[in-house]
């Protein structure tokens, strides 16, 4: 399987892409330029034509970019829009054209942080109900996803991780230390492995997976579905942190 993976040079992109490293033939996609032994394309997923022709020829995408998290970048709707929602149509639209039907959607928890943060269990099947630009980009993500599995019948993965970090370093993309955990931490590479292990489903649908490493994340959020649906149990589990059991 030839895999496009968008944002592959940030953070979240470099963990991300551990699993399929020796599963899959990669092509990575960023904005900027960096050291990869893989096929790489240096683009906007905002330029359309940058996006049809890094997406021709692979047989699955894990959209994986967003729009800087630096300050002030979420002061307005241009940045996030123009990256996360422009450029996720952009890449279901190449999708269609190039005849791809397989994508792993990395969305978020904050599609749903509305009940998050009432202490709502989070289930599967809420409405999206979002609280600030961010969140409300990744709902766009989700839609524009739904809408294409409908019309077109791609089969998506919407995935929805919470607090990304490294359980090695345990940093977070902002260098920030962590001394302790709680249910909503996930490792890059558990995210990856998902991502992974949903592409090869023979019957995808529109599905929701959420994805957390911590043994107390089933408490909060529908982690069953992911764990029977995929086989699949977390790898880094943060198990060298002290871990807050609520």
């Amino acid at each position: 399987m030839k895999v496009l993976v968008t944002g592959a040079g940030g953070y979240l992109g470099r963990g991300l892409i551990v699993p399929f490293e020796g599963k899959a033939d990669l092509r990575l996609m960023d904005v900027v330029d960096w050291e990869t032994p893989h096929e790489k394309v240096i683009g906007s997923v905002a330029d359309l034509d940058t996006t049809l022709k890094a997406v021709e020829g692979v047989d699955g995408i894990v959209i994986a970019h967003m729009a800087s998290r630096q300050a002030g970048s979420y002061d307005t709707p241009i940045a996030p829009y123009d990256a996360n929602v422009k450029g996720t149509a952009n890449l279901f639209f190449a999708a269609v054209k190039h005849g791809v039907k397989r994508v792993s959607l990395i969305s978020s928890s904050g599609a749903v942080s509305w009940y998050q943060k009432t202490g709502k269990f989070l289930a599967r099947d809420l409405p999206l109900r979002g609280e600030g630009i961010y969140s409300h980009t990744k709902a766009c993500q989700e839609v524009i996803a739904q809408m294409h599995h409908l019309e077109y019948g791609i089969g998506v993965a919407a995935l929805r991780p919470a607090y990304i970090t490294d359980m090695d370093s345990a940093k977070d993309k902002y260098g920030k230390q962590a001394r302790e955990c709680n249910w909503q931490f996930v490792d890059r590479r558990d995210i990856g492995e998902v991502a992974r292990l949903a592409l090869l489903l023979p019957d995808l649908a529109f599905e929701v997976f959420y994805v957390l490493s911590t043994p107390m994340a089933g408490k909060h959020a529908d982690m069953e579905y992911t764990y029977k649906r995929l086989n699949w149990k977390p790898k880094y589990d943060f198990s060298n942190l002290k871990q807050d059991t609520q």
